[in-house]
């Protein structure tokens, strides 16, 4: 079958598709909107919520009233921690009586090194990380020994507050305090050994690439290595320049086995059709014309190398791409926040992805993170502090035919917790998390033999090796991330496989003799106060009376195992799972 008569048609229907396309939003300068105002509102607590009231006024829909305290709390204290609260931190909150008592919550919840674990597991994702080379021959895809270096550096910089467009620059141009962040332009995968280098070449070259547009700026660059982006405006001329910022790092042959392969492509070139064997002209350096309003030597001619000067001009919000970047990072925000971002594809902001809901709170949001000096806390301190963030959840059917899907927020929709949030939350709540916080990975094995989840590795999941072919036995059931590319949003849906390991695991029956363990030691054996504490430790709320009735009868059975029964029945419910 012969193709090539038909590449000159192809080329042309591009060419006039790239013409005809309309202008994409997310290019474009940020917006100055005002903040929207209602007559009568009381219920916007921050500027977010006016932006949202403005929406569902247009579609004639209402939003709900705030949700019980009970579910505030562990609402937002699994969204900043992934964590549940504590038993003395529900009552303490539930008997705080002043108007003020959700704020200070949410400002304790941002001073825990857990917020740090919780929010450094949403970056991983995104910035691929893993702990082994990832080859194609499972037998060689050995552990990377100084891969955690960077899961703690991303955790510590959180934690710390670093300003946003800081920890985007020290990701290619570290200084010495956090040097293991520069670690990002090498985290993806590798062929396997006995590959071509002038394969390995290109191949770790579209994996820093690819990543840094999609984690950074929501766009993808895969499509121009062979030709002209088909949808997006971006040339196969400037994908070469933007691969010539990271040649330093790919210049030197890798060994292959047992043979010395040279490098063929000695300096940046244009492939044809993203062939090594098919070099074009030289390219320099540089970046994309549509988000560039400085010629290329404004931010290389500062800079100390390529990789710095690619930080500087990402982050540039009045020359280059910072204002988007802006805009990719708070959307990344608020789609942790709610379960879908106000740009439902947060590694997509081209045309093939999905258009704002929200768009002038995007930029109202891009702008406040900007003008805050680009730190992270205060935009959660924005969102949660939020009515909108605070709303109970609704079974109205009426408003559901409007909007189904909750686009316009009108309501708070339960959403599952990751598998790392699963399993921590499992282990808190029996009380056998460990505390430990920071240094070397947990292995979970290889490929061929995984090992058990016991308690010489109940640390937080955050510190399980992400290894790449190896399968963690708990989180591996709950759609853990591909750690070979970069991922904006986990698939979160509910299987057979995580009912049937609730009900069969035997991790999960023996955290439910840990958990009976830890209701007799802090209450005694009298049931209708092990009912009451087992609900406020695995639910964060008081036992419904049907469900006090029946935990009592359970418990009244007179089986010397009736508390683990019914703990195990606990831990086993939807409830703890999915945040309400």
């Amino acid at each position: 079958m012969r193709l090539l008569p038909w590449l000159p048609f192809v080329g042309l229907s591009i060419a006039s598709l790239a013409e005809d396309r309309p202008k994409l939003w997310s290019l474009e300068r940020l917006s100055d909107p005002v903040e929207p105002t209602s007559k009568g509102d009381s219920w916007s607590r921050t500027p977010v919520d006016s932006f949202i009231l403005e929406k569902l006024a247009d579609n004639k829909l209402t939003p709900q009233p705030q949700a019980d305290p009970y579910t505030l709390i562990r609402r937002v204290t699994l969204g900043l921690t992934g964590l549940p609260p504590t038993v003395e931190e529900i009552r303490e909150f539930i008997a705080d009586q002043d108007p003020k008592a959700y704020e200070r919550l949410v400002e304790r919840l941002l001073e825990k090194t857990a917020y740090g674990e919780r929010w450094g597991r949403h970056w991983l994702d995104v910035a691929r990380f893993g702990e082994s080379s990832g080859h194609l021959t499972v037998n060689e895809d050995k552990p990377r020994s100084n891969a955690w270096r960077f899961r703690d550096a991303v955790i510590r910089a959180l934690n710390e507050d670093l300003p946003f467009d800081q920890f985007v620059r020290l990701h290619f141009a570290p200084d010495d305090k956090h040097k293991e962040l520069g670690q990002f332009i090498h985290l993806g995968t590798r062929l396997q050994n006995n590959s071509d280098p002038n394969d390995k070449q290109f191949h770790r070259l579209d994996d820093m690439v690819a990543t840094t547009g999609t984690a950074f700026l929501g766009i993808s660059f895969g499509c121009a290595r062979c030709h002209d982006h088909p949808v997006d405006p971006m040339s196969t001329e400037e994908y070469y320049q933007f691969t010539a910022m990271f040649w330093d790092q790919v210049k030197e042959a890798p060994k292959a086995s047992r043979k010395s392969i040279p490098l063929e492509i000695k300096e940046p070139r244009v492939l044809r059709q993203g062939n090594w064997r098919l070099p074009r002209q030289t390219v320099k350096p540089g970046f994309l014309g549509v988000l560039s309003r400085k010629e290329h030597s404004h931010w290389r001619g500062s800079a100390k190398n390529e990789l710095a000067a690619l930080g500087d001009w990402l982050t540039d919000t009045a020359h280059g791409a910072g204002e988007l970047l802006a805009r990719v990072i708070v959307n990344r925000l608020w789609h942790h926040h709610f379960g879908q971002g106000l740009v439902k594809t947060p590694n997509d902001f081209g045309h093939l992805g999905e258009p704002p809901s929200h768009p002038r709170l995007l930029d109202y949001l891009a702008r406040e993170l900007i003008a805050g000096e680009w730190r992270l806390k205060p935009m959660h301190r924005l969102i949660l502090k939020s009515a909108v963030y605070r709303q109970a959840g609704s079974t109205d059917v009426i408003p559901m035919k409007v909007d189904m899907d909750n686009t316009l927020l009108w309501h708070w929709r339960p959403s599952r917790l990751e598998a790392e949030a699963i399993r921590d939350t499992l282990l808190a709540t029996a009380g056998v998390l460990k505390p430990q916080v920071y240094g070397p990975s947990i292995s979970i094995g290889h490929a061929r033999k995984e090992v058990k989840d016991e308690p010489k590795s109940w640390r937080r999941s955050i510190y399980l090796q992400a290894h790449r072919s190896a399968k963690h036995p708990t989180l591996s059931l709950f759609d853990p991330p591909d750690y070979s590319q970069s991922v904006g949003a986990r698939t979160t849906g509910a299987t057979p496989n995580g009912a049937l390991f609730a009900m069969n695991a035997p991790l999960v029956w023996d955290l439910a003799g840990y958990l009976a363990k830890r209701l007799r030691a802090e209450v005694a054996d009298e049931a209708t106060t092990q009912v009451n504490r087992l609900y406020l430790i695995a639910l964060s709320r008081p036992p419904r009376p049907e469900e006090l009735e029946l935990g009592l009868k359970l418990l009244a059975e007179g089986n010397t195992d009736a508390l683990r029964h019914y703990c195990h029945l606990v831990l086993g419910l939807n409830e703890l799972i999915y945040v309400n």
